[in-house]
């Protein structure tokens, strides 16, 4: 295949990505690696396909390769970044993202994906710190207001987060880090049904699955008890009733007792009938 024909091919790949298309994508990057295997941008677009059909440690060793290729590419750093991130390698990936904004002069989209992942998996006063600069370098980011909404979150400053998250959502009510972040704080506020429909935004993102289903299962968890509450149930009458046998049972034994005792002794009557009807007050008391 002559250069030209690459080059369209590589093209084609990229619309791919841009499109959403990624098993495409992958399908046209696995046939540039056959042809042309040690170009980096083809590594790099097999590495973002890979990650976005939620294939991470693929997508990791991609990368990786991507950088070999092309050390000071910020686009191949950033790329080894996210997959180390997905694939729990937290200090490759902050690493990375570091080295990626450094190769890129501070590019304002790598500062909020970086504040994004420091709010998430490194402190939320470092995540915090991260988060101001990128909003410094873009107020326009919504990325960036997510990010800072989180740690803000995570260091209980719940009217903080709200007016940040509530920017973040401002400015694009897409961004998948404003919509996770706002679930958090929705289910910390009891607003279940705003953060279910948040969540089903989300299903259609790859790797929001685990978050999706956690949603799901506190709400469901939350409407069970308000249910109880409603109804009044008393998780404590489920032992109530085990104990109202017992007393049944020790009078129903007195009782045979006081029989068998007025059989041999007419005379007993009356203790026997006192002690009968104390047994019944103390029964009645127990019960009510």
């Amino acid at each position: 295949m002559d250069e030209s024909s690459i080059r369209d091919m590589i093209d084609e790949a990229i619309d791919a990505l841009n499109a959403g298309d990624y098993v495409r994508a992958v399908g046209l990057g696995d046939q540039l690696a056959s042809i042309a295997p040690d170009r980096a941008v083809i590594s790099a677009i097999r590495a973002q396909a890979l990650l976005g059909t939620d294939a991470p440690d693929e997508s990791f060793a991609e990368a990786n390769r991507a950088v070999e290729l092309a050390p000071h590419d910020h686009h191949a750093r950033q790329l080894l970044a996210m997959a180390a991130w997905r694939t729990g390698r937290l200090r490759v990936a902050q690493d990375s993202f570091q080295r990626a904004i450094e190769l890129s002069g501070n590019a304002p989209a790598l500062l909020a994906e970086y504040a994004w992942f420091m709010a998430t998996e490194r402190g939320p006063k470092l995540g915090e710190d991260a988060a101001r600069e990128a909003v410094d370098a873009d107020p326009q980011s919504a990325t960036a207001w997510a990010a800072l909404g989180l740690a803000q979150f995570r260091l209980h400053r719940r009217e903080d987060a709200a007016k940040s998250l509530a920017e973040a959502l401002r400015l694009n009510p897409n961004d998948i880090y404003a919509q996770s972040a706002m679930i958090s704080l929705l289910q910390d506020q009891h607003q279940d049904g705003k953060a279910e429909a948040l969540a089903r935004l989300l299903e259609e993102h790859a790797g929001t699955e685990e978050m999706v289903a956690a949603v799901r299962r506190e709400a469901k968890q939350r409407r069970v008890s308000q249910m109880l509450v409603e109804r009044k149930a008393d998780p404590s009458g489920a032992v109530s009733e085990p104990r109202s046998y017992y007393w049944i049972g020790i009078l129903g034994g007195v009782a045979l007792i006081a029989l068998l005792l007025y059989i041999i002794d007419p005379r007993l009557s009356y203790i026997v009938i006192g002690l009968v009807m104390v047994l019944l007050f103390f029964l009645q008391w127990w019960l009510r």
